[in-house]
Parts: C-alpha cells; sequence; structure tokens
C-alpha cells in the first residue's frame, strides 16, 4: 500500500497560492527596489521604502512557507517521476532556482531590519548595503518568478 504523501491533496493549490505570492512578491519588490533607486539620487519617500520592504517580506515568507509545503508532491510525482527521466534541465533549474530562494531570505529580511530606522538623507553610509539587499532581493525574484513558470510550463503538480 502506498504511502500518503504530506499535503499531497492539496498540493495544486498550494501550488496556486504559491503563484499568488510571487505575483504580489515580484510587484512589491521591483517597486522596492525603484524607491531605493530614488534613494541613492537623494529622493527619500522613506514612507514608501518601510511599506514596500515590510509587504516583499512578509509575501517573501508567504510564498517561500507555501512552496515548501508543496515541495513533497513536488519532489515525487513531478521531479522523481518525471523531470529526472525526461527533463534531467528542469531538475537542475528548479534546484538553482530554490537556492536562490533560500539566499534572498536574508537579503528580504535585512532590508526590513534596515528599512525601519532607515533616513535616506542622514544615513548615506548605510545605503549602499540598503540597496545591495533590495537589488539583490529583486534579481533573485526576477528569476525565480520566471524560472518557476518555465518549470511549471514542463510539468505540474
Amino acid at each position: 500500500m502506498e504511502q500518503p504523501i504530506f499535503l499531497q491533496g492539496v498540493a495544486r493549490l498550494l501550488v496556486v497560492l504559491h503563484a499568488a505570492g510571487a505575483i504580489v512578491l515580484i510587484g512589491s519588490t521591483t517597486h522596492h527596489a525603484i524607491i531605493t533607486y530614488g534613494y541613492l539620487r537623494g529622493r527619500a519617500m522613506t514612507r514608501l521604502g518601510r511599506m514596500y520592504a515590510a509587504t516583499s517580506a512578509a509575501t517573501y515568507l508567504l510564498t517561500f512557507v507555501v512552496g515548501a509545503l508543496s515541495y513533497p508532491t513536488y519532489r515525487y510525482y513531478t521531479r522523481a517521476l518525471h523531470f529526472d527521466r525526461y527533463a534531467p534541465w528542469a531538475t537542475t533549474l528548479f534546484d538553482v532556482k530554490e537556492h536562490f530562494a533560500s539566499l534572498g531570505l536574508p537579503l528580504v529580511l535585512g532590508a526590513l531590519w534596515l528599512s525601519r530606522g532607515l533616513e535616506p538623507r542622514r544615513d548615506r553610509a548605510v545605503l549602499p548595503v540598503y540597496a545591495v539587499l533590495v537589488f539583490g532581493t529583486v534579481a533573485i525574484v526576477w528569476f525565480n518568478v520566471f524560472s518557476g513558470l518555465v518549470v511549471v510550463l514542463e510539468k505540474g503538480v
């Protein structure tokens, strides 16, 4: 008798929620990057920057957790039974995407933490660090959203 896989019955719903979170995430991180670019040019929209930092961190965490919950079903039905045999490139792309997602977590949380007290006009020395965190996060999110779409187009859960 086959053992049930954790949350297998709701895996497709979890993937849809994961995608919905990614839509919000790509928007919030992109807007956060635009605001941060303004900081570097001397335009301080601090309240908006803090809002995008919080939205980015919250949706990053949500998307990360929901993706992790759908992983057991993906691991067996999609990766083991299909990708590893017929599309090893998709296995590799998915693994790269997940590694980047893990690297992005401290970036988005670091940006949130710095945003709480950052005054761009006063804290000029901190801005390059903040910008690296924000621009690193948005680069990872854009890569992950599009690589995730490519992987799902090959085969979903």
